[in-house]
């Protein structure tokens, strides 16, 4: 059998673009949206490629500088995780992962970190680093008859949703973009209203850069009340996966259930179009909360969602837990990983050597 090679590949290199054009993906993968989270996060964005023979493993990451010395990875935002071009054989992911890994440890990454697709890595990943169930996400199967998709649907959702169309609220795409200023102040003040952490609040260069590189993917779906956004949400369509990527609602309609009819706009026009699913995700932060089970009112369906931590070179990560201010002795009491980047924790510089 053919030896494994690794190698990491830039956002420009057409064997990037090359592997997916073979493979279902989600646009989590592209290399200019790799790129997009890479600038958010002030790291460089790379692809690890893993071949054997004419059979390759493709994982986007991100590598960024640890503040304490040295290097990690880690997945852009959203569910980026490992793709096969084969018929997704799981001894040949882990072999694939674990060759990867042995790369990333030879230019000096202490750590990855990788979020798991919930539909697209769905077999198990054994003997590679640690596997954490984060929670739940809710998904909708497109291949449904209209009628079996609505029956689905949780009786409170179709009431407010027959009712929202009975007030004459229409859900619609933004072909032109329009709304699209105020969309970005209604999501922020939606995630201001919820209470969401820092990494929510995306800027201007973030929308901004969504546009550019999704271009035709990317479509903004609204409703309008008296010439005024209503409520509003952004929709990514890639491989017959629809993403329902951010939103935000006015309160004062919050009671009519604005975000329910665009979605239930959305997924019918998704089946219209052919794709197989539309992908809601799952609470905050991967929790079991109202959120989800808001979304689980559209589907009986529920996919976990995973990560992957793996410490890739141990003596590099125990020194920057050294260096780490926990005013307590149990460092290794947090969920977070890595453990150094906990924003409870501040990492000390390293003493120069001598």
């Amino acid at each position: 059998m053919a030896s494994m090679r690794a190698e990491l590949l830039g956002v420009n290199s057409g064997r990037w673009a090359s592997f997916l054009a073979d493979v279902r993906h989600d646009f989590y993968h592209l290399p200019g949206y790799v790129a997009l989270c890479a600038n958010q996060e002030r790291g460089e964005p790379q692809a690890l490629l893993v071949s054997q023979g004419k059979r390759n493993m493709l994982l986007p990451i991100i590598i960024r500088p640890i503040p304490g010395g040295g290097y990690d990875a880690t997945s852009p935002y959203g569910y980026p995780g490992p793709l096969d071009s084969g018929p997704g054989d799981a001894r040949f992911m882990r072999d694939a992962l674990i060759a990867g890994i042995r790369l990333l440890e030879s230019v000096g990454i202490v750590s990855l970190f990788v979020r798991l697709h919930p539909l697209l890595n769905r077999a198990p990943l054994e003997s590679v680093g640690q596997i954490v169930e984060e929670g739940d996400v809710a998904s909708i199967d497109l291949t449904l008859s209209a009628d079996e998709l609505w029956r689905q649907t949780r009786a409170g959702h179709r009431s407010q949703i027959r009712q929202a169309m009975r007030d004459g609220r229409e859900a619609t795409f933004d072909d032109s973009w329009s709304y699209y200023d105020a969309f970005k102040g209604l999501y922020r003040a939606t995630m201001t209203r919820v209470s969401a952490s820092a990494q929510y609040f995306f800027d201007d260069a973030y929308f901004d850069g969504l546009r550019l590189v999704l271009g035709d993917r990317l479509r903004l779906c609204v409703v309008v009340i008296d010439g005024a956004l209503a409520a509003g949400a952004l929709f990514v369509e890639t491989c017959g996966i629809v993403q329902f990527h951010l939103s935000g609602t006015d309160p004062a309609f919050g009671r009519e259930g604005l975000t329910k009819l665009l979605i239930h706009f959305v997924r019918l026009w998704a089946k219209e179009r052919g794709s197989i699913d539309l992908h809601l995700g799952g609470g905050v932060g991967a929790a079991d909360d109202a959120l989800l089970r808001f979304k689980s009112g559209f589907s009986p369906l529920r996919y976990p969602f995973r990560t992957l931590r793996v410490i890739v070179n141990e003596a590099e990560y125990s020194q920057l837990m050294q260096t780490c201010d926990t005013g307590t002795t149990n460092v290794r009491a947090t969920t977070f990983f890595p453990e150094y980047r906990d924003p409870v924790l501040q990492l000390r510089p390293r003493a120069a050597s001598s």
